[in-house]
């Protein structure tokens, strides 16, 4: 399925008059991933054939069937768009990335009360609205 998924990203891509060659520069990309933090990219593409015979497959592809045109489509207004926002998520997730790293964390409420037991339950007027929860001692 991921070898004709490949072909037919490439058969787009062509169609709509991009460069299919910027469809290789991906997995080379990828495949430098893989070499620089083997473990990282494994996981991601484990049930995907190697990198290496995609681009292989891919480079077939191009060579034998789709004929190289005079001129590529190079940008778009959609194409930046997207580009704008992956950025902006990426940043997003770096910045918010450093700071938690990933951990959960436990947010207290700030009109809450500790009871005898070091458990924390809401106010009294707020009992009603929420539920408590009590620890077990085992």
């Amino acid at each position: 399925m991921e070898s004709e998924a490949d072909m037919l990203g490439l058969e787009y891509m062509y169609k709509a008059g991009y460069d299919p060659t910027c469809f290789v520069d991906f997995f080379e990309k990828i495949e430098s991933l893989e070499k620089r933090k083997p473990g990282a990219m494994a996981k991601v593409f484990a049930t995907h054939p190697p990198t290496d015979d995609r681009i292989k497959a891919a480079q077939k592809i191009i060579e034998n069937y789709l004929k190289a045109k005079p001129e590529y489509l190079v940008s778009s207004s959609e194409f930046n768009d997207v580009k704008a926002r992956v950025t902006a998520m990426h940043s997003q997730r770096m910045s918010s990335g450093a700071k938690d790293s990933g951990r959960p964390t436990l947010r207290r409420n700030p009109n809450g009360q500790v009871d005898s037991n070091g458990d924390e339950r809401p106010a009294a007027d707020d009992q009603n609205d929420r539920p408590t929860l009590k620890r077990r001692d085992n």
